[in-house]
């Protein structure tokens, strides 16, 4: 059934009128009696009584339009909440999110997305990226972002760069350390670190920097996947984190947490991509998220932003 012709029958039915309905729905009176007596064929009814001068509804006409109405207003509905899908303006979309953006970046996103389209619905999960790939292949999210660098290559996904975020050592305010202008990192050892998971990459860094073996064990005392967490012990404990300055912005900013700095150490930073299934589109929804992340990358402290190619610092 037509839903043009629907339309052109309901138009009919209210205006009881064939010039007045024809003009409505910018057809001529040939063309909207066509279409009218097509209809009436397909469901084997007459929907009007008609004759020279007046056009009345049918029982079963009447009938008819209390449907076609519903039917109809159902229909606008339906392309109105495709529109709003199409641009992203309500539905839902599910993605994951690592340890260090989502202290980093998350907020700023849901912000964001609440203000200017508060219809979207977002299911996030946050972990860390073995835990995401899980939930990604089981096509249980879109996408995640995290620090990707551990992920061996596999034709089945797509990982685009997005930003490295700069790592340095924080210490809560008043820390010991802080009153040594001449300390090296061979003092940093009695007080231990807390860190997330770190990649093997950084690993390896790390125990070059601190001048152990390659096999020496690494002398993190608290390690979680959680930065919220791993902030509250810093903050309360002589212990030295390791995160990107990102991920600790405000409690650098207020002053209670500072760098502890030490020169000609090597750039330590997380390498964040998105990860998607290969071959798979994104919801226009999800292309949203994306697109929004990659803009608060590129205002982020301490962050170089993955674009033309290449890492490039932010402004």
């Amino acid at each position: 059934m037509d839903l043009k012709r629907l339309r052109h029958a309901i138009a009919l039915a209210e205006e009881l009128n064939f010039a007045r309905a024809a003009e409505r729905v910018h057809l001529s009176q040939p063309a909207l009696s066509r279409s009218i007596q097509t209809l009436e064929e397909e469901l084997g009814l007459p929907l009007f009584d008609r004759d020279n001068r007046n056009v009345k509804l049918t029982t079963a006409g009447a009938v008819f339009m209390e449907r076609a109405r519903k039917l109809t207003f159902q229909m606008r509905n339906l392309e109105r909440d495709m529109g709003l899908i199409r641009d992203a303006a309500m539905g839902q979309v599910a993605f994951g999110v690592g340890p260090l953006p989502t202290a980093s970046m998350l907020p700023q996103l849901v912000r964001h997305v609440r203000q200017t389209r508060h219809g979207l619905a977002m299911r996030v999960s946050s972990n860390n990226w073995r835990n995401l790939l899980v939930n990604l292949k089981a096509e249980q999210i879109e996408f995640f972002i995290a620090d990707a660098r551990d992920i061996l290559p596999d034709p089945d996904l797509t990982i685009t760069p997005i930003c490295r975020q700069h790592g340095r050592f924080m210490v809560r305010a008043g820390h010991p350390l802080l009153a040594r202008p001449a300390r090296t990192l061979a003092d940093t050892l009695p007080y231990g670190f807390a860190s997330l998971l770190l990649p093997v990459a950084m690993k390896v860094l790390f125990r070059q920097v601190l001048g152990l073996a390659p096999d020496a064990p690494l002398p993190v005392m608290f390690e979680c996947d959680n930065m919220h967490i791993l902030r509250e012990v810093t903050l309360d404990d002589d212990v030295i984190l390791l995160a990107t300055e990102a991920a600790v912005a405000n409690e650098i900013a207020s002053g209670t947490l500072a760098p502890l700095d030490f020169p000609g150490l090597p750039p330590l930073y997380a390498e964040i991509g998105a990860v998607q299934l290969a071959g798979r589109t994104l919801s226009p929804a999800a292309r949203l998220v994306l697109e929004r992340l990659h803009g608060i990358a590129a205002t982020a402290p301490g962050t170089t932003v993955f674009r033309d190619g290449r890492y490039q610092a932010t402004a």
